[in-house]
């Protein structure tokens, strides 16, 4: 808001100027070029990273999110390592994968985790009422509240409880799976004394 001479809601702030403000935020398809959503979030993004500098802000919101969850994850995390290797350009990287809060450790200090802070109180349907409240905390959300913002949104209790059942089942097979793929991991390891399959397998106990 200071590049633009506005005013800042802050007590005090130091700051020197871009050269250039790079963002990459929204999503629509170019129906008169025939190019679907992610196409555009790509060329978009390329465009960026030809031309931001190290004194430039480059603002990305959730890079990915037009394919699928693999294929997204692997490519915000291509770009945001390329972003502080090569560019080293100030980011504000916004995501929604938590897989990627774990690059922090990857810089030395150089990225930092922050989230948008709110509070949790229960309801009289054995729920939670989620408030946000629009400030920025250290650290990172540990679950996604879709949940509650369809609540907000008005969607039909019957629909949310339905919705909140098959998130549950979801998020036990993925933790089901993760177990057998450690298992096999812990199984070979032993059987090889192969400390780098060890090292793996400490590794994923701490990203249950």
């Amino acid at each position: 808001m200071a590049q633009i001479g506005s005013y800042v809601p802050a007590e005090s702030a130091q700051l020197g100027l871009f050269d250039a403000v790079f963002t990459r935020m929204g999503a629509f398809d170019n129906m008169m070029k025939g190019e679907s959503t992610f196409m555009v979030e790509l060329s978009e993004t390329s465009d960026i990273l030809k031309q931001a500098t190290p004194r430039s802000l480059v603002i990305l919101d959730e890079l990915g999110r037009g394919t699928s969850t693999y294929d997204g994850v692997a490519i915000a995390d291509a770009v945001l390592d390329y972003i502080m290797t090569q560019l080293k350009s100030f980011t504000l990287f916004i995501t929604h994968y938590q897989s990627l809060t774990r690059l922090a450790e990857r810089y030395d200090g150089q990225l930092k985790n922050v989230y948008m802070r709110f509070t949790e109180t229960d309801d009289d349907v054995g729920g939670q009422n989620v408030t946000f409240l629009y400030e920025v905390g250290e650290g990172i959300a540990h679950r996604s509240y879709g949940l509650n913002v369809a609540r907000l949104a008005g969607l039909p209790d019957g629909l949310i409880d339905d919705a909140r059942q098959k998130s549950q089942h979801m998020e036990e097979e993925e933790s089901s799976r993760r177990l057998l793929n450690l298992s096999r991991f812990m199984s070979t390891a032993l059987k090889n004394g192969n400390g780098m399959e060890l090292d793996r397998f400490i590794a994923g106990l701490d990203r249950l």
